[in-house]
């Protein structure tokens, strides 16, 4: 399966607006967070599906999928016990 992503040039930047699983495209409603490494640039976008980390290359612009998130917040993932009277 093929990964592809989709810019929107707003403002000085282009930004993603999009990502292409082959021939399913999700839209990008939000970029959530973005950060830059030696060589690469990670983008956490949210979508409808759940939020997507995804990483591009500086040098060449080829894009891959660095993680799936999911829908639900991290802090909900693990709940903690419930709080009531200690016996």
């Amino acid at each position: 399966m093929g990964l592809s992503v989709e810019l929107d040039a707003a403002g000085n930047e282009a930004r993603p607006c999009a990502v292409h699983f082959g021939s399913r495209r999700v839209a990008v409603n939000e970029v959530c967070d973005r950060w830059h490494g030696r060589d690469r640039t990670w983008w956490k976008v949210a979508t409808d599906e759940g939020f997507y980390i995804l990483v591009c290359e500086d040098s060449t612009g080829q894009w891959d999928l660095a993680a799936v998130v999911g829908k639900t917040p991290r802090d909900d993932a693990w709940p903690a016990p419930p709080r009531g009277p200690s016996h």
